[in-house]
């Protein structure tokens, strides 16, 4: 069994590594982080980004799934040798690199950026109390991750008869989430939530540079700076189906047929946001950079609050997997599903004021198949995963809605082969995509690709010894 050193240390190094990842990422400039919160980060985990991003009805023991927290109910105890139970514990963290093109067709322009961005930490623990939580089917997450990223960086010229200018609009920040999710099944039917407490800051100034040969006048900058901070709840139901069940002969196990239905959302937050204003003249220094010249105003603490909409998504999966002797499913062999996700963002508020979003709806399908789970050889142990979704964007920056589509696929490595007597499982998922956001009706669109990388490793917890 892996010490509870070794999880500690990895943990620590994990973490440093995400907070390393949080200041990387503000390298990024994507002009559609300027409304809202910023552009929502993936909530998936990298094993369903490979398969599309499906997520409502999809269920694995060592892929936690934090889209529907009724999931979380798939983790499990097993049996060593005939003994008591264990506790099949999951430490899952992942990274992505996305690459974005952006293309403007007035004036023709371009801009690329390539950006280190981390995914989440979480740390999964099936629950074996006697009475409510019995022997199997509960399960407890904890975890830390990016909700948006506010990344920007945009110039514009502004050219007539009697004065020009150039603005300068820039913006840094975003939404972050540390959570604990819980889950329990009864028979077919789970029910779960994930509950915690999302904390951010939006920084944005706008920069006003006259430009005039005769006449000097300052520059203007005009900054907001806004703390926010609140509780989210996100619940989920699955209900699971064995359509039937198949001997294998010469195993201690059996293939069975699922259907799974899947549904969750998160509710209508209303964050408590505090915001600094400022308003002031300046001018470049090549030694200091923005030197303050006349403050205009300043206001301090604006107390307000930032109302985020429910968002909600349901799906179905069909899939083949490996069960015990008792019935109970332990690990994939094939897996093929659908979603359909939507946000109310037209409720979006920030201070009592509505920002340039639409309701979105996205549809996903995707799949997962394993050749082997037992083969000696990794390439046939590993899994592979395809998937696509498309769909309407949430942000409506020229009025003329952005959609956005992508295909996706990815690979699943078993770095230790499945076996009745060892328990450890070290699992490098990968998920490619390639997509789109926007189209010939808009004038700015964005082309992406992106790569994610997950390291999940589970191993067998809290079990009694019969020898020493």
């Amino acid at each position: 069994m892996q010490s509870v050193k070794r999880i500690i240390y990895n943990s620590v190094v994990s973490g440093l590594a995400l907070l390393f990842c949080f200041h990387l990422s503000a390298q990024e400039n994507s002009p559609f982080s300027r409304y809202g919160l910023g552009d929502i980060y993936p909530p998936q985990n990298i094993v369903t980004r490979g398969m599309g991003g499906v997520s409502a009805a999809y269920s694995n023991e060592q892929a936690l799934n934090t889209v529907n927290p009724a999931s979380y109910s798939a983790m499990r105890f097993v049996n060593v040798f005939g003994g008591s139970n264990g506790a099949y514990v999951t430490y899952d963290f992942g990274l992505s690199v996305d690459a974005r093109t952006l293309r403007s067709a007035v004036p023709s322009a371009s801009y690329k950026s390539t950006n280190f961005i981390p995914s989440y930490l979480q740390f999964g623990i099936p629950l074996g109390a006697k009475s409510f939580f019995r022997k199997r089917g509960a399960g407890l997450v904890v975890g830390l991750r990016p909700a948006t990223r506010i990344n920007y960086s945009v110039q514009t010229t502004e050219t007539d008869s009697s004065f020009n200018k150039e603005t300068l609009y820039e913006g840094e920040g975003g939404l972050n989430q540390a959570f604990i999710g819980l889950a329990k099944r009864w028979n077919n039917f789970s029910i779960g939530f994930n509950a915690g407490y999302e904390f951010g800051k939006k920084e944005t100034s706008t920069k006003t540079i006259p430009i005039n040969d005769t006449v000097h006048y300052y520059k203007s900058n005009f900054s907001a700076t806004t703390n926010f901070h609140g509780f989210f709840l996100t619940p989920g139901i699955s209900y699971n189906i064995k359509l039937n069940e198949v001997e294998l002969k010469n195993k201690n196990y059996k293939e069975a047929y699922f259907l799974a239905l899947g549904a969750s959302g998160t509710l209508e937050q209303k964050l408590s946001a505090s915001t600094n204003n400022l308003r002031e003249t300046f001018e470049y220094s090549e030694s200091s950079g923005t030197v303050p010249i006349d403050t205009i105003s300043e206001i301090s603490d604006q107390r307000g609050h930032i109302t985020v909409p429910l968002t909600y998504n349901a799906g179905i999966m069909l899939s083949k997997k490996y069960v015990t002797t008792g019935g109970d499913a332990f690990a994939t062999k094939w897996a093929i599903g659908a979603d359909y996700s939507a946000g109310q963002w037209t409720d979006y508020r920030y201070y009592n004021k509505p920002d340039q979003l639409i309701n979105n709806w996205i549809i996903r399908a995707g799949g997962e198949f394993t050749p082997s789970l037992t083969s000696t050889n990794l390439w046939n142990r590993s899994t592979y995963r395809l998937g696509f979704y498309t769909g309407k964007d949430y942000i409506n920056a020229d009025g003329n809605e952005y959609k956005v589509q992508a295909v996706t696929f990815g690979f699943g490595f078993s770095l230790r082969r499945w076996n009745s007597y060892d328990r450890q499982s070290t699992m490098i998922n990968t998920a490619i995509e390639f997509g789109k956001r926007g189209s010939n009706v808009n004038n700015v669109t964005e082309n992406f690709f992106k790569i994610s990388l997950g390291l999940s490793l589970a191993d067998l917890w809290f079990s009694r010894h019969k020898y020493d």
